[in-house]
């Protein structure tokens, strides 16, 4: 399916429908430079336990420069993804392996039946690309069935397509130069407007900020903190992911200009 495709997106369908929980993700997920989107749609009634699982996937392929390698890339993360949840799901009702159709049933007639649907909903997007970079976001937001909460992680990647490696967040920055005072500065300043997690600075070590996921936008580098990690201003939940968008302009001082910021358009 093209991006610009009158059919790309899901159709609300309810309380629970693929639009609501969508909505719980990062806004950046509503327009990208995604060039192709595979989506998938799928409703599933597990033979081994009474449960329902709704799957709505989508997940942009890259053509051109170094396709291949990145869209091999890509699939390989969503399908780890969709193991993930059917794994971790399975794992967290281990007394339903075994049980009789009379116990099902007993089950059933207590839970209410099938009305606690799991939802798997992975939303990637291309936050930026062009001929020199490539960034994807891949955000699995899950529910296990009659879970209270499931934690949803969220997968990055980018791509210097001069160099066709992925790189990490140091990479952004001049060697050398104090980065990660920087971005826990603006870290714990953001957090000091909403004082939401006062020990947030124990958590900020630059082991774990160099580990951290992280995208590039057209204006904005964005940090994705993982379900139960650290809790960004805005934060729902300890199951949903965090994001921070920074203005590149904020951190003009630290990028590299020989990094891959360089192949932002326009950069200074």
């Amino acid at each position: 399916m093209a991006a610009d495709s009158p059919q790309r997106g899901w159709v609300d369908t309810g309380e629970w429908g693929w639009k609501d929980r969508h909505e719980w993700g990062w806004p950046a997920g509503i327009h990208g430079y995604e060039e192709v989107i595979i989506q998938i749609s799928c409703d599933i009634t597990s033979e081994e336990f009474w449960f329902k699982h709704e799957l709505r996937i989508q997940y942009p392929l890259k053509t051109g420069v170094a396709a291949e390698s990145i869209n091999t890339q890509v699939r390989t993360e969503v399908a780890a993804g969709i193991t993930n949840y059917f794994t971790r799901a399975r794992e967290r009702f281990p007394d339903r392996i075994g049980q009789t159709e009379e116990e099902l049933a007993a089950d059933r007639r207590q839970h209410g039946g099938f009305h606690r649907t799991g939802n798997l909903d992975i939303t990637g997007v291309v936050p930026y690309a062009n001929d020199k970079l490539h960034s994807v976001f891949l955000p699995f937001y899950q529910n296990h069935p009659w879970a209270n909460t499931t934690a949803s992680p969220v997968v990055t990647m980018n791509f210097d397509l001069e160099t066709g490696q992925q790189f990490s967040l140091p990479d952004v920055f001049k060697p050398g130069s104090d980065w990660v005072a920087k971005l826990t500065e603006i870290i714990l300043r953001r957090e000091g407007e909403m004082v939401t997690y006062p020990e947030m600075s124990a958590y900020l070590t630059p082991e774990f900020l160099a580990s951290m996921d992280f995208t590039m936008g057209p204006d904005t580098l964005t940090l994705h903190a993982q379900p139960y990690s650290i809790w960004f201003p805005d934060w729902c939940c300890g199951s949903s992911p965090k994001h921070l968008e920074i203005s590149y302009e904020e951190l003009a001082y630290y990028l590299d200009s020989d990094g891959p910021y360089r192949h932002i358009e326009g950069f200074p």
